[in-house]
């Protein structure tokens, strides 16, 4: 048997313990690792889908919303083991059998080629259908207010982003309207107004409504409709009797008495002057001129507020109109100035009021996102210096979210990307 015969039956002895010593020692993919990159890829795609909505919003464009409902990582190690031989000659080719060798072996170096790969495979779905549209284009409900009045979250911020118009109608029925649009003339004016109702403590409260069901009825009408015990089965329903009529009959008027959420002011020191402004409507509770009202004995009639909230698609309508005021030319930059209760974290920066800060084709170092507009232009939100644009993007992603409701995300993917 010749030498170079040996080598090659002798050689895999050599490399099988190397091999399977590499093995052992190698290290399991890091899905942790994984994992927060997916993390923080998704966030940075939820960004980008909200920004560019925006941007569609601020040209008339139609907006359309994707979602990930399905996310599937892998990891793997492959191994390949490999040996070179050296002699004096130079490296031992692989047909050497058939060579002569000149010189003689120097030495052999048997070695493990090691490669970590991972990947994701993700589905991309829409959620462009009438189940999440419905929810999208509903204004949204006053408990909804609710979730987000909390110390962190400046009132005038969340209050500008939901609140879509303050309505005024006076005694002789005249009414203003009070726009929120920063592309309108008039917009000083609504902010104006609503920092007053932000000073005398507009807020969403759960108060006490009551409703009248039916038309008054005699305690025997009434006990046909509820059953033998009237009160007992009303009081289950949350359901009072009012007394009306002459004090000689006995009919009442039945009233469900509910809890539920209302923007409204709680009566304080500012009362006259909110009665003055804005009449007696935005109180939470009846105050002594309602009740006086009821009575006709007041003597002087009031004007009548309305406090209109938004659906999620107007607040990307409000959004687009605030970039289009601060792209145009001149251009206009929307801020919020503090209230007494605000607390910023963006004290001593620039624009550290502005609700949302858009730059056009400005070069930027890791900006919060960028986006690449149809018109080629590259529209980006500053990572710095950009108010309270994350708070604005934020509120949005979790308006967004309560509007996914079972049925909104589609079972099957519409788009598999790999």
């Amino acid at each position: 048997m010749n030498f170079p015969s040996l080598i090659r039956k002798t050689l895999p002895l050599w490399i099988l313990p190397l091999v399977l010593n590499g093995c052992g020692s190698a290290t399991a993919p890091d899905f942790s690792a994984m994992s927060s990159k997916y993390a923080n890829t998704l966030e940075q795609y939820q960004i980008n889908m909200i920004f560019q909505n925006i941007l569609r919003s601020s040209e008339d464009r139609p907006v359309s919303f994707l979602d990930m409902p399905t996310i599937n990582g892998s990891g793997s190690i492959t191994a390949t083991p490999y040996a070179s031989a050296f002699f004096s000659g130079g490296i031992l080719p692989y047909n050497a059998s058939y060579l002569p060798i000149s010189g003689g072996l120097n030495s052999i170096t048997p070695g493990v080629s090691l490669s970590v790969g991972n990947t994701f495979n993700f589905t991309q779905s829409s959620l462009d259908n009438a189940v999440f549209w419905k929810g999208y284009l509903s204004e949204l409900p006053i408990e909804m207010v609710k979730y987000f009045e909390h110390n962190h979250i400046p009132k005038e911020v969340l209050l500008s982003l939901v609140v879509d118009e303050i309505i005024i109608t006076q005694p002789d029925g005249s009414q203003t309207y009070l726009i929120n649009n920063p592309l309108r003339p008039d917009y000083p004016e609504f902010q104006k107004r609503l920092y007053k109702l932000i000073g005398y403590g507009l807020g969403a409260y759960l108060v006490d409504t009551s409703q009248k069901i039916g038309p008054p009825a005699s305690m025997s009408s009434l006990k046909a409709n509820f059953g033998g015990n009237t009160l007992e089965a009303m009081k289950s329903a949350d359901i009072i009797l009012q007394k009306v009529g002459l004090p000689s009959e006995l009919i009442f008027q039945p009233i469900q008495v509910s809890k539920k959420y209302k923007l409204c002011i709680n009566a304080n020191k500012y009362e006259n002057f909110v009665r003055e402004e804005f009449g007696d409507e935005l109180f939470c509770q009846e105050t002594l001129a309602q009740e006086l009202k009821k009575g006709n004995l007041t003597k002087k009639a009031l004007p009548k507020a309305e406090i209109r909230i938004r659906s999620t698609n107007n607040i990307f309508e409000f959004l687009g109109q605030v970039v289009k005021a601060q792209l145009a030319d001149p251009p206009y930059m929307l801020t919020l100035p503090p209230t007494a209760t605000t607390f910023n974290s963006n004290k001593k920066t620039s624009n550290e009021y502005a609700l949302l800060v858009v730059d056009k084709d400005k070069p930027q170092t890791r900006p919060f996102s960028t986006i690449e507009g149809l018109d080629g232009s590259v529209y980006s939100i500053p990572s710095q210096n950009n108010g309270y644009s994350p708070l604005a993007i934020k509120l949005l992603s979790q308006f967004m979210s309560l509007q996914k409701i079972p049925g909104s995300i589609p079972a099957s993917p519409s788009v598999l990307l790999k």
